[in-house]
């Protein structure tokens, strides 16, 4: 999971010229990202290493990036 959103990430940062500041995923698919960081126990620690903020919502069927407007505040907590 963790290759795929870097992947994402890149792809987006391609096309559109910035990095995107906020990934939307699934519970599974987080709980597939948190297998991928040993060691990282907070969910801060994930987004830090990540640099993006996590929206969790099960309607999500595969993640997905974006750009926010004021991405200075939290998005979302799990």
């Amino acid at each position: 999971m963790l290759s795929h959103i870097v992947n994402l990430v890149n792809t987006y940062e391609g096309t559109y010229g910035k990095k995107p500041n906020l990934v939307y995923m699934n519970e599974t698919h987080y709980s597939y990202l948190r297998e991928e960081m040993p060691g990282v126990w907070d969910h801060n620690d994930v987004v830090s290493m990540l640099g993006i903020e996590i929206a969790l919502d099960d309607a999500i069927i595969r993640p997905k990036v974006a750009m926010v407007a004021n991405s200075e505040a939290p998005i979302l907590a799990s």
